[in-house]
């Protein structure tokens, strides 16, 4: 038997663990990897100690995010995606879908480590906006009041105006052009929106902003 179909076997198995310890449903870790269901679930009930949850996923990403708040967290979440996919694609040695499939895993941990546990997105839903972006159902629209750029969808329930915008007209709070605080994200400055989410009024606190400053310097 050559090398070849044990590395690629085993590259897949990879992804299926990374999926599975992040809890994505088995019918995605199947149609990303092509492995047996019978032994995702033998794999998922040893991870976890559990049976894989199941039930029909939505036909749409946008149509799973039903509050501002979710809206502000799937940004922040799309924002990296995207930067990770433009920064693989000199990566000739793997191909688009391996570079996609790793983007994702790789921005999922970065808005979990950037918005903390309690508002990061299941990595079923960030599978599905990585999709649909793809498909062009999804993209990031510019705000010409506080300069990010935030997720707009075509199934999504809210209007096409900016979360961060609403986010502080809720609270009274007037609008800061935040994303010319500059960082490695250039206008979408998702340490900004961050403190946002992290913040139970919609502003900034002293110790966020400590967070944040940790992290661009790692």
């Amino acid at each position: 038997m050559s090398a070849q179909p044990m590395l690629e076997r085993h590259a897949r198995m990879q992804v299926a663990l990374a999926l599975i310890v992040r809890r994505a449903r088995l019918s995605i870790v199947h149609w990303e990897t092509r492995i047996a269901r019978d032994a995702l679930r033998a794999l998922y009930r040893e991870v976890h100690g559990e049976p894989a949850p199941s039930g029909q996923l939505p036909t749409a990403g946008g149509a799973a995010i039903t509050t501002r708040h979710g809206q502000l967290c799937a940004s922040v979440f799309v924002l990296f995606y995207q930067h990770l996919q433009r920064a693989s694609s000199g990566e000739h040695w793997q191909d688009r879908r391996s570079r996609s499939i790793a983007a994702m895993i790789q921005a999922h941990d970065l808005a979990q480590l950037l918005l903390g546990p309690k508002n990061s997105l299941e990595m079923t839903l960030c599978w599905m906006l990585a999709r649909d972006l793809r498909m062009g159902s999804a993209r990031l629209r510019p705000c010409p009041q506080c300069q990010i750029r935030y997720l707009v969808t075509e199934q999504g329930r809210f209007d096409q105006g900016c979360p961060l915008c609403a986010r502080y007209r809720s609270v009274g709070l007037s609008r800061l052009k935040v994303g010319l605080l500059g960082g490695p994200f250039g206008e979408d400055a998702p340490s900004m929106v961050s403190r946002v989410v992290r913040s139970p009024l919609g502003g900034t606190t002293d110790a966020s902003h400590a967070h944040d400053s940790d992290l661009s310097k790692r």
